[in-house]
């Protein structure tokens, strides 16, 4: 972590040297899970805290070692609650509580210290902390139906990718597909526009009508990959929507970037194994991806359309998305196949995230070391393997990533056993705010 000054937000693409980066340490709010409200919380299973933690932990030391400022975002949250004019935070705090249904609890938590409250929105509330108030008829509801919760926890947060997304030197506002993750753009864009991490950066697609969402009003950040100043791609899937694509397009993204021609719209199975369009692509080097080659290479399988200025959509019903990034970015442009060329291993490492790599910095990225054949395959296109292990001292693990990022390609792997659980990668896990333009 680091308390560097300010500094201008700036992603213009995916793997420019990365200089600051937001996380989320996971919390109490992941403790609060239970597997009765798996399916709720869009977790497969319960996860070990305290091996989550430090997983986390080392995803973070690496983000560092390799020269990232890195930015936890219950710091920024905490700031921003101590800084915001009253009227910033009042609004906040009812905005999340109307989320929840829980508008009986905005007086109380408005009269919270900054701590308090920051840790009350991430965390949640449980009745038992709240007996100096009035007792309220969802409170005696919940007391029938043995509910111990005022306010439930956001335990996908620390997937920093999904809520709010950089695209030039603005914040796109997301609109999460579903309710337990609704409250986690609130957050985090009110962290960045009161914290004082930086010039307060401009935030735009702010959701029309801010709490009434619909199955159609969907975008998250998992889905948008910038490809440059030029093309976007943004997966149509499971968590994004047709129509938001179309709106954020013509509204948002065509206005704000003069520079911007064509948005993609990679039309996806609407599938918790590729619930996002990073859980099979991601960009490794100028003209290297790494994808789950049984989409990516076949235009059957996974259809786009594109988005012009002033134009109607057209869809690109012969071409796959490797045809797209050819032609936009050169005929050499290659794919590394996640999981190898084996069927059985493709399937396999697709689901723990083996396609799901953050560049740190064009051809030196990060993988889960789980991910075997994804990281044999990558060896193949000459990137060398630098694994990072707990059990080594703190200096040998930031020599290594030193290393690693002196090499010509790297691929540096961390340990992920409960993480991978949890259905995100470290593109998931991280939010760039700051890249160096390639």
């Amino acid at each position: 972590m680091s308390d560097a000054g300010p500094f201008d937000i700036a992603v213009t693409g995916e793997i420019g040297q990365l200089r600051h980066v937001l996380v989320h340490r996971p919390g109490d709010e992941i403790v609060k899970m239970t597997h009765r409200e798996l399916d709720d919380l869009l977790f497969d299973d319960i996860l070990a805290p305290a091996e989550t933690l430090r997983e986390h932990g080392l995803l973070t030391e690496i983000l560092a070692s390799s020269g990232a400022v890195v930015h936890e975002l219950a710091t920024l949250l905490e700031d921003a609650l101590a800084q915001a004019p009253d009227d910033a935070r009042l609004e906040l705090i009812h905005s999340a509580c109307e989320l929840a249904g829980a508008l009986d609890l905005v007086t109380m938590l408005g009269s919270w210290p900054h701590v308090r409250l920051a840790r009350a929105l991430i965390a949640g509330v449980d009745w038992a902390e709240l007996d100096a108030t009035p007792t309220t008829l969802r409170r005696l509801r919940h007391a029938l139906d043995g509910t111990t919760r005022a306010l439930a926890p956001v335990p996908n947060l620390m997937f920093m990718r999904d809520p709010c997304i950089v695209v030039g030197d603005r914040v796109i506002v997301g609109c999460m597909a579903t309710l337990a993750r609704a409250r986690e753009p609130l957050l985090v864009s009110f962290a960045l526009t009161h914290s004082g991490l930086a010039p307060a950066p401009p935030l735009a697609f702010l959701p029309s009508g801010a709490l009434g969402s619909s199955p159609h009003k969907k975008l998250e950040g998992g889905d948008v990959l910038i490809l440059s100043p030029r093309q976007i791609f943004i997966g149509c899937s499971q968590r994004t929507s047709a129509q938001t694509i179309e709106r954020l397009a013509k509204d948002a993204l065509f206005p704000h970037f003069p520079e911007l021609e064509r948005v993609y719209a990679v039309m996806m199975p609407e599938a918790r194994t590729v619930m996002h369009l990073d859980t099979i692509l991601t960009q490794l080097d100028e003209r290297l991806f790494l994808g789950y080659a049984p989409l990516a290479t076949n235009a059957a399988a996974l259809p786009l359309a594109v988005l012009e200025r002033g134009k109607d959509a057209v869809a690109l019903p012969s071409a796959s998305v490797m045809d797209i990034l050819r032609a936009e970015l050169g005929h050499d442009t290659g794919l590394v196949p996640c999981g190898g060329t084996e069927p059985l291993h493709q399937e396999r490492e697709q689901w723990t995230d083996g396609a799901n790599a953050v560049a740190l910095a064009p051809g030196h990225v990060m993988l889960y070391a789980r991910n075997v054949h994804t990281i044999a395959a990558l060896a193949e296109h000459g990137f060398e393997e630098f694994a990072v292990h707990m059990v080594e001292p703190p200096e040998r693990r930031a020599e290594l990533v030193t290393a690693a990022m002196r090499a010509r390609r790297a691929v540096i792997s961390f340990p992920s056993g409960e993480l991978s659980r949890a259905r995100g990668g470290g593109r998931c896990l991280t939010m760039p705010l700051a890249r160096a333009r390639v």
